[in-house]
């Protein structure tokens, strides 16, 4: 910079003059005031950024945005290692406050996050601070190793040329920064690229009772090739629309679509089918996977996964044929009867919901008289029933893992908020078998529940008197 800048009594106009650190940080300084003044927010430093966000009706992706550590510790007169570690809390740093400007009154909101990272929020239509759900529209979470704002969205909440801003601040002794970042929500475009090449490819599978991917390979040197690009990361990821559109916005992670029974784009729900997606198997492979207990043996659909770049496309026409279980395990002999048996769970108390189980198959098999598989199949349609401490004539209610319950501190039934373990009957076409875990608030470490629940299918009962124990970590 130049200019007429007093550095003494005489000055020489003929030759530039260069500013010192300190006059620039003076400068810097005054119109940071100026900045403040003009907008109303309280602060020493103001940076200024802008965040293009693509909108998307099911996905919290947004955009970063690069924020100038170095001004601010500059400001602060720390290091930017400082600086780094002082937001994040780290243990013996500087004493560095996170906090937020509200866009409507200007006033501070002295909480440093309400999200995932240490510093950030969530920001309703007016930039005000608000929480994830009804009222959220974008969140802004700092990431301490990278200098950056990730600047995401709520699925479904903003619209094509809505702008918001919000104001993200730091404070160290009494020097405050304010970084503002205006975000402008834009739809993403119609894509009109042509179809360069088509994939057959077709892929037999089980019927399935759950959400495990098989995969089907396909030629990936040869669309990279047709795409121009080097990687299978530098393709956008394309599905097809019931009305042939193209369908940008991915629903099943990390990087696929849920499909209809019809093989078009869909949901996770009622009518879903199959998901596709890259990033399960190899690079070459599709991971295929199942909503469980939707397909039949004999079903079969055709699905459109669009691998994109270059304004080019290469389809992968994937034919799905759904083959019957082949059931390896013939019923028992004899009649259906009641039998009974004690089971020990025991674990270590944790906050996450961790499981133990213990292995109920030969006992299911012998009570019912029936395979491991059709059992099983009974679970997912509801005809096996599971009591706790008696049978009754109307149907259970479960509270936890169907079949299964939230156990009270008593044994009984109750619900998640008063339940301190959860016990439920695990299924596969192969496994049968008892599993819970602790509650994280109300499933202390130490605690013994006795409980008994009674599995009732084909004219058979089976009874468990389950003895659970939380143990210290």
């Amino acid at each position: 910079m130049t200019g007429l800048v007093s550095c003494g009594d005489n000055l020489d106009f003929s030759k530039l003059h260069f500013l010192t650190d300190a006059e620039k940080a003076e400068i810097a300084r005054q119109d940071s005031i100026r900045e403040a003044q003009l907008t109303g927010v309280n602060a020493n430093l103001i940076l200024k950024y802008t965040a293009n966000i693509t909108v998307s009706q099911t996905s919290y992706d947004g955009t970063t945005v690069a924020i100038s550590m170095d001004s601010i510790a500059t400001l602060f007169g720390i290091t930017k290692e400082q600086l780094a570690a002082g937001i994040a809390g780290e243990t013996g740093a500087l004493e560095i406050k996170g906090f937020a400007i509200q866009g409507s009154t200007h006033e501070d909101i002295g909480t440093a996050t309400n999200t995932n990272a240490p510093w950030g929020h969530w920001w309703d239509t007016n930039g005000d601070i608000t929480t994830w759900g009804e009222t959220a529209m974008v969140f802004a979470e700092f990431d301490t190793e990278t200098g950056v704002f990730n600047v995401g969205q709520y699925p479904g909440h903003l619209v094509d040329g809505q702008t918001l801003k919000i104001i993200e601040c730091l404070k160290y002794n009494e020097k405050r920064v304010a970084v503002i970042i205006n975000i402008v929500a834009k739809a993403a475009g119609a894509i009109t690229a042509p179809i360069v090449r088509t994939q057959d490819l077709s892929l037999d599978v089980i019927a399935k009772s759950n959400y495990d991917a098989d995969s089907v390979q396909f030629n990936l040197t040869q669309a990279l090739s047709d795409l121009g690009v080097s990687s299978i990361g530098d393709v956008k990821i394309i599905g097809v629309n019931p009305d042939g559109s193209y369908n940008q916005e991915t629903n099943a992670d990390p990087k696929g679509f849920w499909y209809d029974m019809d093989g078009f784009v869909g949901a996770w729900g009622d009518n879903a089918s199959v998901y596709a997606s890259t990033g399960i198997f190899m690079d070459d492979k599709i991971g295929i996977g199942q909503f469980p207990g939707h397909l039949k043996g004999g079903q079969s659909l055709t699905i459109q996964y669009g691998l994109m770049a270059n304004n080019k496309i290469v389809m992968l026409k994937i034919k799905i044929n759904v083959k019957s279980y082949n059931d390896p395990e013939t019923p028992l002999a004899g009649d259906p009867k009641a039998v009974e048996q004690t089971v020990n769970l025991a674990k270590v108390y944790s906050n996450d919901y961790a499981s133990v189980k213990v292995d109920i198959k030969d006992l299911l098999r012998d009570a019912f008289k029936k395979t491991t598989y059709q059992i099983h199949q009974a679970i997912m349609a509801g005809d096996l029933k599971l009591y706790q401490g008696a049978v009754t004539e109307t149907a259970p209610v479960y509270t936890a893992d169907a079949p299964g319950y939230w156990i009270k501190a008593d044994g009984a039934a109750g619900g998640w908020a008063e339940g301190q373990v959860w016990c439920s009957i695990g299924h596969s076409e192969t496994e049968l078998f008892i599993y819970g875990g602790n509650h994280p608030d109300n499933g202390p470490a130490g605690s013994s529940i006795v409980t008994k629940l009674i599995a009732t299918y084909n004219g058979g009962t089976a009874t468990f008197n389950i003895t659970f124990n939380v143990t210290a970590p």
